[in-house]
C-alpha cells in the first residue's frame, strides 16, 4: 500500500499524482513515482525515496538560482559538498588517480575527461544541471570506450548504472553463451 502524497508539498514541489513505480533495485525494492509541479511552473517526476530524503526540493531551478547568485558574488561554484560535485570528483579520480580502485577500468584503459571539464569543475556542474542532474542519478558514458565529455555522457538512476558495470555485462554474456 502506497501512502498518498497528492497535494503534499516538498520544498518547491507539490505532488500532483502518482505516476507508476520505479524498477526494482538490486535489493528488490521499488518506489512510487510522483508527478510534481514546481513553484516556478515546471513539472517533474520524483520517486518516494527522493522526496523523503532530500531537503531542497525543486525541478532543478533552485540549483540554477544558486549558481546565478554565486556568480554574482564571484564564487567559483559553491557546490563542494553536493552530489553533483561528488560525481565530478569520482570521475576525475577514476581517470587520473592511480590509487583509485577503479583506475584500471578507466585511466589505465585510456579513458579521460575533456579539457573543458577537467580544467573547470564549474563547466561540468553547469552541464550537469542543464542536463537533468538530481540526487540519485549517476553519470554514465554512452559509449563505454569513449571519454567523459558532454556529447558522451548522460544521467541515469543508480540501479540502472549497476546493471551497466563491465562485471555485470560479462556475467550476462557468459550466461548467454552456449558450449
Amino acid at each position: 500500500m502506497v501512502k498518498d502524497l497528492v497535494g503534499v508539498k516538498f520544498g518547491k514541489l507539490t505532488v500532483i499524482e502518482q505516476h507508476g513505480f520505479t524498477k526494482r533495485n538490486i535489493y528488490g525494492s521499488r518506489y512510487a513515482l510522483w508527478y510534481c509541479q514546481c513553484d516556478c511552473g515546471n513539472f517533474c517526476e520524483r520517486n518516494t525515496d527522493t522526496l523523503s530524503r532530500r531537503e531542497n526540493h525543486s525541478c532543478g531551478c533552485l540549483n540554477q538560482e544558486q549558481l546565478k547568485e554565486m556568480s554574482k558574488n564571484n564564487i567559483k561554484h559553491g557546490m563542494t559538498r553536493t552530489g553533483i560535485y561528488y560525481s565530478y570528483q569520482a570521475m576525475m579520480s577514476r581517470c587520473y588517480r592511480k590509487k583509485d580502485i577503479h583506475y584500471h577500468a578507466y585511466g589505465e584503459r585510456g579513458i579521460s575527461v575533456c579539457d573543458e571539464w577537467r580544467n573547470n569543475p564549474t563547466a561540468f556542474i553547469k552541464w550537469g544541471l542543464a542536463h537533468g542532474w538530481t540526487d540519485g542519478l549517476t553519470l554514465e558514458r554512452i559509449d563505454v570506450d569513449g571519454n567523459y565529455e558532454p556529447s558522451n555522457c548522460k544521467w541515469i538512476p543508480r540501479e540502472e548504472q549497476y546493471k551497466n558495470k563491465q562485471s555485470q555485462k560479462r556475467k550476462r554474456q557468459a550466461s548467454t553463451c552456449t558450449t
